[in-house]
């Protein structure tokens, strides 16, 4: 069994043209499979062409959320009902072409846990390539990729992976994170991407930049070690000025009396007050 999980929003006109696409490249194949749409609260007629769609088709399951979740809200939804051995995640835009999953079976059948699509040429905006590029290089950083590595949307996953990622709780999921965090057996495999023919992304540069911070504080402790570089500045300058205003003071006396030890207390509090963060932040990241 092969599960393909897909997430849905505003998709009334894209879905039922993907779906008849997926079918027909499994019949041609003889592969088992399952559909599973989630729809995220659409405001269109996406739940309606769902119902018709599950009518016709019993290979489809639909389940439509009470409220618009978000994205990876969806699939991490999809990814309960999923049954099948190998699952595949694609977007709804008819832009991952359901002919190319056989690239990606292919590897996971070869052993990999984990085989994200590399597309040739991607076809989205530009605003949303430099929003997708900003997370993608924070997550290389976070998970220690290769450079030249693809995150994408458009993977096929083991089961394995996909039970460990089940039990995992997290308040902010972004499910390629998650993906990571669960296995180091990935690789890429190259695909096709066509350009948006049916309606608009709902991604633009200000929803990557959110995600980007989200990433940062939710799947990292980069943050914490930030802190630890102001400290480490804060407390040579603390020391540097402290020790010349105390020489300055010792043998110039330019100063009035109690503002050297004013001005070195400060400091050395403060300096104290980011240490006592640095700690705090540590003992946060282990729980």
């Amino acid at each position: 069994m092969i599960s393909i999980v897909i997430p849905t929003y505003k998709g009334e006109k894209s879905i039922p043209i993907l779906i008849n696409r997926i079918d027909s490249f499994f019949k041609k194949h003889n592969l088992n499979y399952e559909v599973v749409v989630i729809n995220d609260a659409s405001p269109d007629n996406t739940k309606i062409v769902l119902k018709e769609i599950i009518k016709t088709n019993k290979n489809v399951k639909a389940i439509n959320l009470l409220r618009n979740y978000g994205q990876h809200n969806a699939i991490l939804c999809g990814f309960k009902y999923a049954k099948g051995e190998i699952i595949v995640t694609m977007d709804d835009d008819l832009q991952n072409p359901p002919e190319e999953i056989i690239k990606l079976i292919e590897q996971i059948k070869n052993g990999f846990d984990l085989v994200m699509g590399a597309y040739e040429q991607k076809m989205h905006k530009k605003l949303r390539n430099i929003g997708g590029l900003i997370v993608d290089n924070i997550l290389k950083k976070i998970f220690k990729l290769p450079s030249d590595f693809q995150l994408t949307s458009f993977r096929a996953i083991s089961r394995n992976v996909i039970n460990s990622v089940n039990q995992m709780v997290v308040p902010y999921p972004y499910i390629t994170a998650m993906l990571l965090s669960q296995t180091t057996n990935y690789t890429n495999v190259i695909v096709k991407h066509e350009k948006r023919h049916i309606g608009v992304s709902n991604y633009d540069l200000s929803k990557s930049i959110r995600l980007a911070l989200n990433l940062l504080t939710n799947y990292s402790s980069l943050p914490i070690y930030l802190i630890l570089v102001i400290l480490i500045f804060s407390l040579s300058i603390s020391l540097i000025s402290g020790l010349f205003l105390f020489l300055s003071a010792l043998f110039f006396q330019k100063y009035q009396v109690g503002w050297v030890s004013l001005i070195l207390t400060i400091s050395f509090f403060n300096t104290l007050n980011l240490l006592a963060l640095l700690v705090f932040g540590l003992y946060l990241a282990r729980i």
